[in-house]
């Protein structure tokens, strides 16, 4: 690089206009200069390179020996940069792609109505759900080796590296079976008094309830621990366990496994439901892709997206 001429692009590109046109009227017009600001500009780039490199014969620009040894190289090379520095093609979701999400039981189970909206309108398109011994693998969307994340958190995140979109709301709710030892509506008391199932996806040994607890001094006993959200109601039935879990899944099982629910007898932070990518694949025609489909199924603005920072 040492080596390399310290040159004007814009002369570069008058170069190559003049060697394609062979016309200093032609080339100016195309570079929308004046044929005097035109003429100054070869003046420039021939007392820089040394060579006259194009001499008039008949009104025409004739290149020099010297000029069309250069031309075999910056030709070439003006056109990847105008290449590289063009937007990047539109996503084709009728090509074969694969989008990589990393999720838990639960997001992955909130996300399965727009994943099958996606799959019965682009036959081409493989979407594969991992999931990751940590919330939000900054490094695997940074490499690409992931593409999105849908994760939740309980408040406000600072992240100079993630972008994100927030889906939706939701509170806890405490389940127990209608079997369990007791009947009335759940105080604090009680609450600490009976084992609990403990959700931790990324193998945690505290959640969100027991940090609220520990806000006012209390804990809870867990006898059961699971990175399962999906799983965690189903051991509930016949024992005397207790389970706080997002009230979107709780709604739906509980008739079936024959569940109470009630509010938390303590204050505990609603969780959000997010989508995160990394800020260096912001302008990434698929993730730009998938966001769009996304707020357009689920009616968001996805003008609201935020730079975490």
């Amino acid at each position: 690089m040492k080596h390399l001429p310290n040159l004007d692009l814009n002369l570069l590109k008058l170069f190559a206009a003049l060697y394609q046109n062979g016309s200093v009227t032609l080339s100016a017009e195309q570079l929308n200069l004046s044929q005097s600001a035109c003429s100054h500009a070869l003046t420039r780039l021939r007392e820089r390179l040394g060579d006259e490199l194009f001499v008039r014969v008949n009104n025409r620009m004739l290149a020099t020996a010297h000029a069309h040894r250069l031309a075999k190289t910056v030709l070439p090379a003006l056109q990847m940069l105008e290449g590289g520095l063009q937007e990047a093609s539109p996503f084709d979701a009728n090509e074969p792609h694969t989008l990589t999400i990393a999720v838990t039981d639960y997001t992955a189970w909130c996300l399965r109505p727009f994943v099958a909206h996606l799959v019965s309108l682009f036959e081409n398109l493989d979407i594969r759900f991992v999931q990751l011994e940590e919330r939000i693998a900054e490094q695997a969307l940074k490499d690409g080796s992931l593409d999105l994340v849908c994760g939740f958190a309980h408040q406000q995140e600072f992240s100079e590296s993630l972008t994100q979109l927030s889906w939706f709301e939701d509170a806890y709710v405490t389940a127990r079976c209608q079997s369990h030892p007791c009947k009335k509506q759940l105080d604090l008391s009680t609450f600490i008094a009976y084992p609990h199932i403990l959700i931790a996806p990324w193998n945690e040994r505290r959640g969100i309830v027991d940090r609220a607890l520990a806000k006012i001094k209390k804990s809870r006993t867990i006898a059961v621990t699971t990175p399962h959200v999906l799983v965690a109601p189903t051991l509930l039935p016949e024992s005397d366990m207790l389970l706080t879990m997002p009230r979107r899944y709780a709604l739906q099982v509980c008739d079936r496994l024959n569940l109470q629910l009630q509010p938390p007898p303590l204050p505990v932070p609603d969780y959000q439901l997010k989508l995160y990518w990394h800020r260096t694949r912001k302008r990434d025609p698929k993730i730009g892709w998938f966001i769009t489909q996304f707020c357009d199924f689920h009616k968001l603005d996805h003008n609201e997206t935020k730079l975490v920072k």
